[in-house]
């Protein structure tokens, strides 16, 4: 084990990795910002004295220049056992001083667009049954919400590629769906009535 900056956007996935690797051996500190009173609540829980490694880790979309500075010294003269993980979604978010004391690891990989294997243009109700079918079943322990919000924007997008044109309160629906979709909402009750929508502009 060893201290680190990681650069990832994704912090669902590296919790939950984290998680199965470490077990009862990671604590996390996740904020939107990371603050003044972050860095102090990681810095006190890195004086617990521990038998066995523990790994701090901060997940933050940016953080504070006070709260880095803060973590200046326990980083560079840690305690004993105590290992420490910042993840960004971006290097430049941390000052040159904390990240020449840690190593660095990029996780932070384009994604292909997932596609919905759906022909938009020529699509029909039977289309759309067989398609909600296997969703469904798919939806069945299976679809991460990750993988729902990826699958309810290609499917909006491919419309749009169609041609398909959309008014504002249609598109600010659709967006509704993308935040529904990260609350765990049923996927065929995020996609029906998009498709219900695109089906009735592709006949205008």
């Amino acid at each position: 084990m060893i201290s680190k900056i990681l650069i990832s956007s994704d912090f669902e996935a590296v919790k939950s990795d984290l998680e199965d690797k470490h077990k009862h051996m990671v604590k996390f500190f996740i904020s939107d910002e990371f603050l003044l009173e972050n860095a102090n609540a990681m810095i006190c829980e890195a004086y617990i004295a521990e038998a066995e490694p523990k790994l701090l880790v901060a997940m933050a979309k940016s953080y504070r220049n006070e709260a880095q500075n803060r973590l200046l010294k326990i980083i560079e003269e840690p305690p004993k056992n105590i290992y420490f993980m910042l993840v960004v979604p971006s290097i430049n978010m941390l000052l040159p001083t904390i990240r020449s004391r840690l190593i660095t690891e990029n996780k932070a990989q384009k994604k292909q667009r997932l596609s919905s294997g759906l022909n938009i243009k020529q699509l029909d109700l039977k289309d759309v049954y067989e398609y909600l079918q296997s969703i469904e079943a798919k939806d069945r322990g299976e679809l991460g919400k990750n993988e729902l919000k990826e699958l309810v924007i290609a499917i909006i997008s491919e419309a749009l590629e169609a041609g398909i044109k959309f008014n504002q309160d249609e598109l600010s629906y659709f967006y509704n769906q993308v935040v529904l979709a990260d609350l765990n909402t049923k996927a065929v009750n995020l996609l029906v009535p998009i498709f219900l929508t695109i089906l009735k502009k592709s006949r205008v």
